[in-house]
This record gives C-alpha cells, structure tokens and sequence, in this order.
C-alpha cells in the first residue's frame, strides 16, 4: 500500500489519558479508604476480644486472689495457739468468747462457728450465725469437694469455709466455720468490670453469685473457670459498629482528600518535568548511598526546594562519614582501641596469602595470669587499666608491619611477619618488661606476668583462622600448665636461630 493511502493512527488526547489516570487513582484510593475501613473494623473487633480474654483472665485472678485471702484466714485462725489450747481442754464458754472475739475482727464474716472433733456445736447457732444448711455441711466427716453457697436468708448470703483443728500431734480437735459474705465477691466483680462491659460469677449450678452491668443484643462473650471451688465467670462487651454519623465522617474524609489529591495532580502536571528531574536527582543519590559512593550534590531549579536538597546533600554527607566511621568501629574495641575479632577475621586471609608464598608468619595468642584475681581484689576498673597498659606495650613494641588484636575479655592475638623463633621469643621478653613497667607508670603495683603459646601460619591453602588459634590456644595451655610468665613456640617450623 502506498504511503498516500496509509492511515495514520488516532491521535491520543494527552489531557484524556491524564484526566483517566487520575480518576483511576481518586478510585484506588476511595476502594483503598474502604478496605482501610473494613480492615479496621476487623482489626478493633478482634483487640476487643483479646482484650476481653485479658479481663476474664483479670477478673478470675481478683475473685482467685479474694478466694484465697479467706482460705488464709481460716487456716491462721485454725492454727491459733491459744484457740488449740482452748479446744484440747474443751471449755465451751471460753472458745465462745475466743469465737465471738475473732468475728468481731472480721467484717466480711456472717457467722463464725466451732464444733468438737465429734461434730457438737459450741454455743448456739443461730446466735453464731449457723444456719441448719451450715450445720449440716459442718457436721459431715469429709465436707465435700464444691463448697456450698446458702442464699436462704437475704442478706445473709454467704460461702462455708471450714478448716480442721488439730494439735500439734496432728490429731483432730475439732473443726472452724468461717461464712464469708458473696458481697465481698460483688465488690471484686464491680472494681474489675470495665465501662460498657458486663461480668457475671456463677457457682457450680450455673446460678448467679453476683453480676456487674447488663448488656443486650450482639456481643463477645468468653468464660473463664474456677477449679478450686467449681464456679465459673462470663464476662461480655458489645460488638463494636459503625454507625451512620462514622459512615458519613469518613466520606467527608474521603471525598476531601480524593479532592485534594486531583488538586495537587493538577497543580504539579505543569511543572512535573522539572520536578520529576530533582526527584531523579534524589533517587541517584539513593542509589550512591545504598552502593556505599560518594553522593553527587544535588542541584535543584526551584528556589523552594533548594534548602531541602542543601539538606539532603548534608544528610547524605553525614551519612557517608557516619557509614566510614561505622565501619572503624565495627573493626575496633572500644576500651583499648586494638582492632577486635572482626577485624582479625578480615586481616587474617591477608596474613595467610603472605604464609603461602612463604614468609614467615607468626600468630601468637597472651594473655594476663591471674587477670581474675585483679578484677576481684582490686575492681574492674584496675582490670581495664590492666588491659590498656598492655595495648599501649603492644603499640609501643609492635612494629608497622604487626598486628595486635584483643579477642576478648584478657585474651590478645599478634600477627608478626619476617621474625624467626629467636626473634618471636626476644620479642617477647621485651613485651614482659615492657608491660610491668606500663603497669607502675599507670599507678598498679603488680607482678602480673604475661603467658603466651606461638604458632606459625601454615604455607599451604586450607589452614583456617580457627585451626591457627587452636594451635596457638594449645601452646598457650602448655605455657600456663608450666608455670606462666613464659611463652610456648610450635615446635617444627621456622625454628632458625632458636634456643
């Protein structure tokens, strides 16, 4: 076909495209608002029933913690000595008195009772406040495993607590009666009960004990157990909802920033080339950053914007020093200023590229006799002053081509290159005479001696950092096992000049 009858494809309206890919956006972000809503809703519904786990296992621990407060005093009342005394003579009208006297002492009581090891009462029930279904329960010889709840008089309502006597041959002497009040149960329940919540403590029956709040219509509930008295708690909170006044909020929300968001669009699609180019600007120097590269200035055409790129060149700045000074860091130890492990691990390969083309490397691991007794009898700063006077021999001693690193606590590694064994051995001599006299002129009078074990970096590929200092670590073992303030060298290698 020829080019006068081509057709030449429709043009495309710049302003259509940009005026659909906005309304696309403005329809992401409605559809994002709704999902942020539903996921919230779904978020707030499942922290409420946490929460609600949280105050059932809240509420079961203050009923616990009042259940065994009443427990405690009936066993201290039962182990009083005076009350055991009373009861082996067996004077009615003096374990009344001593009955009467207690109660008086416990407001939170409805009655207050004593019976003989034949199960008589001791005085008059219902003066003690012993109703015939306490008694019943008193008198049993084994009282049963759910402990029972009397609702019979209002007012009156209680819980049985029964302790047994016995003296201090453990025979049984007769048996306590505390009642304790369910009010007290009520005030637990009422303190612990959230607003908008409702709490509800059953006995073994499933009937109510006591109650705090009411709620209707659809609600989270959750159950939590008693096993020591077989009760059980119901606590529930309302389904939280969104009503229309929230509903209309957040479309108000929505549609207000939908119309910001076309606003700044429009606003930003006429200069969007310029823009566009500090932004490229911007991620570059990111892309320098994250490759760890000097971060070109960036230059900016906007009057508005160049105190911020004049930030993000400072920022960027800072972050490569802190990035460089970072990195000394990781490679160096903080009290003596020796490079640590790390920067053993990163010298080492170095050290053994040298060993296999044969020179001789040494690798020799000290550390200070008897350092624990120093940090004990003396402190751990005499300690640390220890170990700096040992770095400072070390750079003192140490030549450029050497290398001293502290591992940890007491425990210090040297690379030395071109020494023999006679060499490895003068130089150690130095370092123990050096390092006493560090030791005086930082204000430690002590003899603490170095030991030392010496290994040579094999000349051959495959000798690993580990089985370096494992040899070395061996020689060390051999200088304390003789003594200490001495130096081991392996045996085998490089031993030209060595006595």
């Amino acid at each position: 076909m020829s080019s006068r009858h081509a057709v030449n494809p429709p043009l495309i309206s710049l302003r259509r495209r940009f005026v659909w890919f906005l309304a696309g956006v403005a329809g992401l972000f409605v559809a994002g608002m709704a999902l942020s809503v539903v996921f919230s809703l779904h978020s707030g519904r499942a922290a409420e029933k946490r929460l609600l786990e949280l105050e059932a296992a809240q509420v079961q621990s203050s009923v616990m913690r009042r259940w065994n407060d009443d427990q405690s005093v009936v066993e201290s009342l039962a182990r009083d000595p005076q009350l055991i005394a009373l009861m082996a003579r067996g004077h009615p009208q003096e374990i009344q008195q001593w009955a009467a006297s207690r109660q008086a002492l416990l407001p939170n009581t409805v009655g207050l009772a004593l019976l003989n090891a034949r199960g008589e009462l001791y005085g008059d029930a219902e003066k003690l406040g012993v109703d015939s279904y306490c008694l019943n329960y008193l008198q049993q010889d084994v009282p049963g495993v759910l402990v029972p709840i009397h609702r019979n008089t209002p007012g009156r309502e209680h819980v049985d607590r029964v302790a047994w006597i016995r003296d201090a041959d453990g025979v049984v002497l007769g048996k306590l009666f505390f009642g304790v009040k369910l009010s007290q149960f009520l005030r637990v329940i009422q303190d612990s009960t959230q607003p908008g919540h409702a709490i509800t403590l059953f006995d073994a029956a499933g009937i109510s004990i006591a109650s705090s709040g009411y709620l209707t219509g659809d609600v989270y509930e959750t159950h939590a157990v008693l096993p020591a008295m077989g009760w059980s708690l119901k606590v529930q909170a309302p389904i939280p909802r969104l009503n229309a006044g929230g509903w209309l909020q957040i479309l108000a929300g929505m549609l207000t920033l939908v119309g910001v968001l076309v606003f700044l669009v429009m606003v930003t699609s006429k200069m969007r080339r310029p823009i566009l180019q500090d932004i490229q600007s911007g991620l570059d120097a990111l892309a320098c950053l994250t490759r760890h590269e000097s971060v070109p200035p960036i230059e900016t055409r906007y009057q508005e914007f160049a105190p911020v790129a004049a930030d993000i060149n400072r920022i960027a700045q800072q972050l490569h020093d802190q990035r460089e000074q970072l990195a000394k860091l990781s490679l160096t130890d903080a009290l003596t200023g020796l490079p640590n492990r790390r920067a053993l691990e990163t010298q080492f390969p170095h050290m053994q590229g040298l060993a296999e083309r044969g020179h001789q490397v040494s690798l020799v691991s000290l550390d200070l006799d008897h350092f624990k007794s120093v940090n004990d009898q003396l402190g751990h700063a005499a300690g640390d002053t220890a170990l700096i006077a040992l770095a400072d021999t070390f750079a003192a001693l140490t030549r450029s081509s050497d290398m001293a690193y502290r591992l940890a606590g007491d425990e210090f590694i040297v690379l030395m290159c071109g020494l023999d064994n006679a060499g490895v051995m003068a130089w150690y001599q130095r370092l123990s005479d050096r390092f006493r006299s560090e030791l005086r002129a930082k204000g430690l009078m002590l003899d603490n001696t170095l030991s030392a074990g010496q290994t040579w970096l094999l000349n051959q590929p495959g000798d690993t950092m580990d089985q370096a200092l494992s040899r070395a670590d061996q020689a060390l073992y051999q200088a304390k096992a003789r003594g200490r303030g001495q130096i081991v060298l392996e045996v085998g290698m490089h031993q030209d000049g060595a006595g």
